[in-house]
């Protein structure tokens, strides 16, 4: 079928579900969003009797009889990607493809980064006029991403503070605020100052209140709760009497929510919602064991780089370690063999750790190693004159080989940033026409909201384009040095060498053969007279050297000596998925005449790249062990005769999730293809910002490991593909006249995807232009 055809049907789908859907109304939607709540201990202790004396009463009995018993319970929701809280709550709220794929994210080019958790810099910013959103939401709306909420009108919407908000209730904050410190005595203040406030509370009750008013209200159409309660607590301890104490006080809250919905001036058509963004993997008896990749790669066997985190490592017990404003630390290598004391203009690693499960890393590209290291030895070492000429002759090779990719892409840079300027030049325009004041009337439809977005826009595409022309013109300093004249003391390192930039990103041949320093002996000449690129240069895979990581002093037999399971990359066509030399996979990518994605698994060993960038592997036989354990998995719905052939075989995304959800790793295959891979950005500007913001390694934690830096959760994380991770919750319950069934239990597997457009659907606005499906058996009775 073609891309045309599969669109009509697709559109004729959700015309259909809209015309039975005028049968039943949804007309205000009710959505509680419990961050990091896993599927699994809802339906324990959903079902677990509440104790002696209480036989027969749930231990969650508000979600058990709202969702349980009169509204639709989905046992099979799960992350699509991974199990990070920024992209996971991205995909719910937009019910789009990934565009946020951290929780920080760095500018390759410039080392922006975008810190997507970090609220405190964004209320100063907005109380000082300079921020609306959340760096999340201003990224989103910069690729024309909507969030659900933007689908009504300002005056019929309610969002609670949560990582993806748009604008900030000031009255809540001011309201928590008088609630904490005039309602107590002096000395309790003193005392707490001590210890450390603890304001979540006070302001989670002044979002319910306001909740609360907003549902007297029947012009509220939208209103979300976001609570992060489970998440911190499951990240600090794995007992089951804290967990279950935060998941009765979201019982309480869906209790509360209800209750107000049934004396609401809509409650037959309001719907009731709780999701999560992803699961967690805690388990009682087993405390979470961190890895220090910061350590590690300071250290002369990771390469002695300076790393860039977007927080303070735990080894920091200083007050600068609990700055909130903080969104970049500098940890420099005292061992660092070519850039001693150059940290803060030559950072060489950056890792985003959050997300605990999995480390994001991007490490400066090679070539640009290479070339400062050349420069820096021919301007500060006193070369034999034999040295010094091969020194010279690699420098302009290597540079040679770098210089036509280079070229066209300085030219397109430059080209982009001129069609910048141009929008510049008419927003400068917009913003400028906007009112200097602003009546009650426009406030209240947030129109003073959208011309501050327009002129954060404006600053925006300004720092953007001095940074990227800053950089453009560096290289392009370093593309027009000539050998005929070249003298390295008419010039100095830094402006041929952009600084605080990572350039462009690695092959994997790079990655394979990277160069962290000069070699023991320095430079070296080869008998033929050329440099010995071998000898002169210290180099690293960082493949091995990683996955080859383990310690001594482990003591839970839960937990494996070895902190990384596997490390991902996206290559031409597919995925690569390195376990050991040994244990390898490649996962293909096509898309088929529908227009649809599919995917092969098949395992391979020994992958090498070469400099053309031709990958070259062995074919071993299948057997156990081989990333995402798909094979040996006795919960993979294949039959076990059946599993080599399907597995190698081009399946729809939808009949992956179908056989593999139930598995170790449930969706990862699917979740790695959303979050390493993308069709194409609107603009060649958007695609190279995006590209920009890509991480060369993407690392797996093994089971009941982690990589938080900042402080190792004892208690459990998430951020992997484990099942454990990315199973989700999605209950949904609704007034007599939704249609939402009653006592529906759905085994079904679905992703994020279909999140909003199945509210969406349910509200009688179906979008054909989404990817996810919307979920059937919701729709099918009363709809």
């Amino acid at each position: 079928m073609p891309p045309a055809s599969s669109a009509c049907l697709r559109t004729g789908l959700l015309m259909l579900i809209a015309c039975l859907h005028s049968a039943a109304a949804v007309d205000r939607v009710v959505i509680i969003k419990v961050d990091g709540v896993p599927e699994r201990l809802i339906e324990r202790y959903a079902e677990e009797s509440a104790g002696p004396g209480r036989e027969g009463r749930s231990r969650l009995p508000w979600i058990q009889h709202v969702f349980g018993k009169n509204g639709t319970w989905l046992e099979n929701f799960y992350v699509r990607g991974l199990s990070l809280s920024a992209p996971s709550w991205s995909l719910l709220d937009t019910g789009r493809h990934l565009e946020i794929r951290g929780n920080a994210e760095y500018d390759r080019y410039t080392l922006r980064v975008w810190d997507y958790l970090n609220f405190f810099p964004f209320y100063v910013g907005y109380a000082l006029s300079r921020r609306v959103d959340m760096p999340g939401v201003e990224l989103l709306d910069q690729h024309g991403v909507p969030l659900l909420i933007d689908r009504f009108p300002y005056p019929q919407r309610y969002q609670s503070f949560q990582l993806l908000q748009r604008g900030v209730r000031w009255t809540t904050l001011e309201s928590s605020l008088r609630s904490k410190f005039t309602s107590r005595p002096l000395k309790d203040l003193f005392d707490e100052w001590q210890t450390g406030f603890a304001m979540s509370s006070s302001i989670s009750e002044q979002m319910e209140r306001e909740l609360m008013r907003k549902l007297k209200d029947p012009r509220v159409r939208y209103l979300d709760y976001f609570s992060g309660e489970f998440d911190h607590v499951a990240h600090l301890t794995p007992d089951r009497v804290a967990q279950l104490h935060t998941l009765q006080s979201i019982d309480a809250l869906v209790g509360r929510v209800w209750s107000a919905i049934a004396s609401s001036p809509l409650p037959d058509t309001t719907a009731l919602v709780v999701v999560s963004d992803h699961g967690m993997n805690t388990e009682e008896g087993v405390y979470s064991q961190g890895y220090n990749l910061v350590d590690w790669f300071t250290s002369a066997a990771g390469g002695a780089h300076h790393v860039i985190t977007n927080r303070h490592p735990m080894t920091e017990f200083k007050l600068k370690g609990i700055d909130p404003f903080v969104s970049e630390v500098i940890t420099p290598s005292q061992e660092s063999a070519y850039l001693a004391g150059e940290s803060g203009q030559y950072p060489t690693v950056v890792l985003d750790l959050d997300g605990n499960e999995r480390a994001s890393i991007g490490l400066r590209n090679n070539t640009l190693n290479l070339l400062q290291i050349l420069l820096e030895q021919l301007t500060r070492k006193r070369l034999p004159g034999n040295v010094r000429r091969a020194a010279i002759d690699a420098f302009f090779e290597i540079l040679g080989r770098e210089r036509p990719a280079w070229t066209r892409n300085v030219a397109a840079l430059e080209e982009e940033l001129r069609a910048l300027r141009a929008r510049i030049e008419m927003q400068q325009k917009r913003a400028g026409a906007e009112p200097s004041q602003w009546t009650r009337e426009q406030r209240d439809l947030g129109l003073d909201k959208d011309a501050r977005r327009q002129a954060n826009r404006l600053e925006a595409w300004k720092a953007e384009d001095r940074a990227y022309s800053e950089y453009a013109s560096t290289i392009s300093r370093l593309l027009a040095l000539d050998p005929s004249d070249f003298d390295p003391g008419k010039f100095k390192i830094e402006e041929v060498i952009p600084r605080r930039s990572l350039g462009e990103p690695n092959s994997i041949h790079a990655l394979q053969n990277y160069v962290v320093g000069p070699g023991p002996d320095g430079l070296l000449v080869a008998a033929n007279g050329n440099l010995d690129m071998e000898k002169s240069f210290r180099t690293l895979d960082y493949f091995s050297a990683i996955g080859a990581l383990s310690v001594r002093n482990n003591v839970q037999k839960a937990v494996s000596p070895h902190p990384v399971d596997f490390i991902a990359v996206p290559v031409k066509d597919g995925i690569w998925l390195r376990g050991s030399e040994d244990r390898q996979a490649l996962v293909f990518t096509r898309h088929n005449a529908a227009g649809r994605l599919e995917l092969r698994y098949m395992p391979v060993s020994h992958l090498k790249q070469d400099a053309a960038g031709e990958l070259h592997y062995d074919c071993p036989d299948w057997s156990a062990g081989f990333p995402l354990e798909l094979l040996e998995d006795p919960l993979l719905d294949v039959p076990p005769a059946e599993r080599e052939a399907w597995l190698g075989e081009w399946h729809e995304e939808l009949d992956w999730l179908r056989a593999v959800y139930r598995t170790k790793y449930s969706n990862g295959i699917i979740g790695l293809a959303e979050e390493l891979l993308s069709d194409p950005a609107p603009s060649p500007y958007l695609e190279r910002k995006r590209r920009l913001r890509r991480a060369d390694l993407l690392v797996f934690a093994s089971d009941h490991w982690n990589f938080n830096v900042r402080g190792f959760n004892p208690g459990g994380n998430h951020g992997s593909l484990l099942r454990v991770s990315t199973h989700s919750v999605l209950l949904i319950s609704g007034g007599k006249d939704t249609g939402i069934p009653r006592g529906l239990r759905v085994a079904t597997p679905y992703d994020s995807l279909s999140f909003v457009p199945t509210i969406l659907a349910l509200m009688g606005k179906p979008e054909p232009a989404l990817p996810g499906p919307v979920i059937a058996e919701l729709l099918a009775t009363g709809h």
